[in-house]
């Protein structure tokens, strides 16, 4: 989520009013919610639709919500992809549900850039695993690996990127960040 400004900062408060206040800042054991590219971040003026890009010069487009647990490992939700093949320029679209949390690196709360945000918008590194379904094949079930990569928090190390990578198992790796694509955000329950 790397954009500061007043007003994307003030209905950013005024969405915290209405969700629950973070207990920890800092935690890397807590329950959060996952926004990738969807309409919340677009509610708070950041740009949607997550993308990757496999080496091929194929892209990825991302959307999703849902939720994890830190501690618990486990992970729920989904959403929307839809596959740009570079060589073809044909379009492959299709649903995904996580399946469990893989791990994830928490950057802490509360601040975006040295700016004050709500407390419970943090940052880090969640790695899922995902299945994805494409809606022209519906008995096809790939497994994969989705990172989520939020760029919130006091404790982001400087090289982080804000953004998706997408790894399809034994298919296709989706492996660079578009930056500027898409943005994200863990909400800490």
């Amino acid at each position: 989520m790397r954009r500061s400004n007043a007003g994307i900062l003030a209905i950013a408060f005024g969405l915290a009013l209405l969700m629950p206040a973070a207990t920890s800042a800092h935690t890397s054991r807590a329950t959060y919610d996952y926004h990738i590219g969807d309409a919340l971040i677009g509610s708070i003026g950041f740009p949607t639709n997550s993308q990757a890009m496999a080496s091929n010069g194929d892209v990825v487009t991302i959307i999703g919500t849902g939720s994890f647990s830190a501690a618990g490992k486990w992970a729920t939700g989904g959403g929307t992809f839809s596959h740009h093949v570079a060589a073809t320029d044909a379009t492959i679209t299709g649903t995904w549900v996580a399946t469990s949390l893989i791990s994830f690196q928490a950057y802490g709360c509360g601040e975006l850039e040295g700016s004050p945000v709500p407390p419970n918008f943090c940052g880090g590194v969640a790695k899922l695993a995902i299945t994805a379904t494409p809606d022209a094949n519906p008995g096809v079930h790939r497994s994969a690996a989705l990172t989520i990569t939020c760029v919130v928090g006091p404790d982001m190390p400087p090289n982080a990127i804000e953004g998706i990578r997408l790894n399809v198992y034994d298919h296709i790796n989706f492996n660079k960040t578009v930056p500027e694509s898409g943005a994200n955000i863990f909400i800490q329950q």
